[in-house]
C-alpha cells in the first residue's frame, strides 16, 4: 500500500468522525453559530483523533463555501488544506520545536494577516514538550491574540501543561475508542480495500490497539501487507501475540471449578507460547464484563452480545449460572490490576496468576458451585447449540493434576503484622505512585504505625496530606496498592503524626459491667507497658 490506511481514511468531514460526540457537537455548534474561540486544547491518549479534529476544525473555519458546519471540500482553501499546502494553517510539532526562540518566531508571524482564509490557525501538536521559557512566551500571545488568529493545542500529557495555559483555552478531553467502534471502522476500510478478513481477526486488532484508532489502522496496514489471502483470527494471533476468546473462556471455566493449579499452569503455558498477557488480561476483562451483563439480565444481554458466536454466548451463560454478580465484580477488580501491571512485570505471568489466587481465595468460604441461581440461556429459544463442556468436566475431575482451593483452606492464614508491612513498605509506595503519580507528595511523609486485623494505620506529617489521602478515590488507590503487594484485602486509616491511636478493644474498659466486676473483685486496670 502506497499510503498508510490511517492517513488515507482520515475523516474529511465531521460526519466521518467516530465517537467523541461531545467534542464534535461543541465544535460544530461554534461553526454553525459563528462563535469561534481563539484557543482550544485537545487532550487524550494517542490515536484518539486530536490532530484529526484540529485539522478538520481548521479546514471548516476557513472554508469559503461552508454551509452550516461541514467544509465543502472543493473550495480553494479546502483543496490546499487536503494537499497540505495551505499557508493559513501552520502545524508545529512541539517535540522538535521546544525552545523559546521557536515561539518567539511564532509571535512575530501572528500579526501577519491570513493570505486566503478568514483566519490564521496554529496547530501545536504535543504542546507539553515545550520548555518553560517557550510556555511563558506562548502565554503572552494567548493572553492577547490578534482577532484573526486561532490556536489549537494538542497533548497526550495534560499534567505537563501549565495551568496558566490550560485556563486560557477551551479544553476538550478525548476518550479511547470502544472495541465496537474500532471494528466498525476497520470493516469499512477492509471493504473499501477489498480485503478478506474474519471479524474475529478485526476484534483482535482492535483489542491490541487499546482504544487507539490510529494504532488499529496501522496494525491493519501491517497485517494486510504480510498476507494477500484471507486474513484469519489464527493468523492475527500469530502476528500480534494475542489469543482467541476460547482461551479466555477456558480459564474462566477452570476458575469456576476452583482448579487452582491448572489455572496457574494454563497462564504459564500461554506465556511460554508467546502470548501477550497484558492483551490476554484485557480480553478477560471484556469477557467478564459480558458475564456481568448476563448475570444482571440474561434476556437483554443476549441481544447486546452480537459480537460473540453462539457457542461463546452459550459458554458465558453457563458461567453466569455459577458466578454471582458480586464475584464477577471482584474478578474484574483483580484482573484490572493484572492488566495494569502486566506490561512492566519482571515475570510476565505473575500479575495474572496473583489475580487467579485472589479470585479463588475470595471464593473459599462460598464456592461458586454453591451459587443458587438459575439463568436460563435464551439459546433454548434461539437455536444456540449447548457448549460442549461434558468431556472437559470429566477430564477435569479425573485429572490427577487438578488441585482445588480446598488444599489451601486447611492452612491457617497468617495475620498481617507491622513488621511485614514495613518490610514491603517501599514496594507498596512504588505501586501506589504508579497507580496515581499525584499522590507522591502526600505519601512522602507517610509511614505505617499500626496493624490491627486487616486495618492498617498510616501516619502523615501534615493535615493537608491526611485530607488528600482520605479522599475516596485515593483510598481506593491505596487499598489497591496494599492488596497488590500483600495479596490481602485491607482497610487503610490515615492519622496525623503523633495523634493518639486507640485500640478497638480499649472501649470495653469503660463498660458498666466491667466497672462493676472490678469493684466487686477488687480488680484494677494494669497499663500495657507496666
Amino acid at each position: 500500500m502506497s499510503t498508510t490506511l490511517y492517513r488515507k481514511y482520515r475523516p474529511q468531514t465531521f460526519s466521518d468522525v467516530v465517537e467523541q460526540k461531545h467534542v464534535v457537537q461543541t465544535l460544530t455548534n461554534a461553526l454553525r453559530f459563528g462563535r469561534i474561540g481563539q484557543a482550544y486544547l485537545f487532550t487524550g491518549p494517542r490515536g484518539t483523533g486530536k490532530t484529526t479534529l484540529a485539522r478538520l476544525f481548521a479546514k471548516a473555519i476557513n472554508c469559503s463555501k461552508r454551509k452550516g458546519f461541514e467544509p465543502c471540500g472543493k473550495c480553494e482553501h479546502c483543496v490546499l488544506m487536503s494537499e497540505n499546502r495551505s499557508l493559513d494553517i501552520i502545524e508545529i510539532d512541539a517535540a522538535s520545536h521546544t525552545g523559546v526562540d521557536n515561539i518567539r518566531e511564532l509571535r512575530e508571524t501572528v500579526t501577519l494577516p491570513p493570505t486566503l482564509g478568514s483566519h490564521k490557525i496554529y496547530i501545536i501538536d504535543e504542546v507539553h514538550m515545550l520548555s518553560i521559557g517557550a510556555f511563558n512566551a506562548l502565554l503572552k500571545t494567548l493572553e492577547e491574540p490578534p482577532a484573526h488568529v486561532v490556536f489549537i493545542l494538542a497533548t497526550t500529557a495534560l499534567h505537563k501543561v501549565p495551568d496558566t495555559v490550560i485556563s486560557r483555552c477551551q479544553r476538550f478531553d478525548l476518550a479511547r475508542f470502544s472495541i465496537k467502534s474500532i471494528v466498525g471502522k476497520l470493516e469499512k476500510i477492509a471493504k473499501a480495500e477489498k480485503m478478506t478478513i474474519e471479524k474475529e481477526a478485526l476484534e483482535m486488532i482492535a483489542l491490541s490497539a487499546e482504544g487507539g484508532m490510529r494504532d488499529a489502522e496501522s496494525l491493519l496496514t501491517q497485517i494486510a501487507s504480510l498476507e494477500n489471502k484471507k486474513i484469519t483470527g489464527e493468523y492475527v494471533t500469530e502476528i500480534l501475540g494475542t489469543t482467541r476468546k476460547e482461551s479466555v473462556l477456558e480459564l474462566l471455566h477452570l476458575l469456576s471449578k476452583h482448579a487452582l493449579y491448572p489455572s496457574l499452569s494454563f497462564v504459564t503455558k500461554l506465556s511460554q507460547n508467546g502470548i501477550d498477557l497484558a492483551l490476554f488480561s484485557g480480553m478477560c476483562l471484556y469477557s467478564l464484563r459480558d458475564l456481568l451483563l448476563i448475570s444482571a439480565n440474561s434476556e437483554k444481554a443476549f441481544d447486546a452480545l452480537d459480537h460473540l458466536t453462539d457457542e461463546q454466548k452459550a459458554s458465558l451463560f453457563e458461567l453466569a449460572a455459577i458466578f454471582s454478580p458480586e464475584e464477577i465484580v471482584r474478578m474484574l477488580e483483580y484482573f484490572q490490576t493484572a492488566h495494569a501491571t502486566a506490561k512492566n512485570a519482571v515475570i510476565p505471568e505473575l500479575p495474572l496468576q496473583i489475580a487467579i489466587v485472589k479470585t479463588l481465595s475470595s471464593h473459599h468460604e462460598t464456592p461458586p458451585s454453591g451459587k443458587k441461581q438459575d439463568i436460563s440461556s435464551p439459546s433454548q429459544t434461539k437455536n444456540i447449540p449447548p457448549s460442549p463442556e461434558t468431556s472437559y468436566e470429566q477430564k477435569e475431575q479425573s485429572s490427577p493434576e487438578t488441585k482445588t482451593l480446598s488444599t489451601t483452606e486447611s492452612k491457617e492464614i497468617t495475620p498481617l503484622s507491622l513488621a511485614d508491612i514495613l518490610e514491603k513498605w517501599q514496594r507498596i509506595l512504588d505501586t501506589a505512585k504508579n497507580l496515581n503519580a499525584s499522590l507522591t507528595l502526600a505519601l512522602s511523609t507517610a509511614s505505617p504505625i499500626r496493624v490491627e486485623g486487616n486495618t492498617i494505620t498510616l501516619a502523615v506529617k501534615y493535615s493537608f496530606h491526611k485530607e488528600r489521602l482520605e479522599e475516596p478515590a485515593n483510598q481506593l488507590t491505596l487499598k489497591k496498592a496494599f492488596d497488590t503487594i500483600l495479596t490481602s484485602q485491607i482497610t487503610v486509616r490515615i492519622v496525623l503524626d503523633g495523634e493518639k491511636v486507640e485500640k478497638k478493644n480499649d472501649s470495653f474498659l469503660t463498660h458498666p459491667l466491667v466497672n462493676q466486676a472490678m469493684e466487686l473483685l477488687g480488680g484494677r486496670v494494669i497499663p500495657e507497658n507496666s
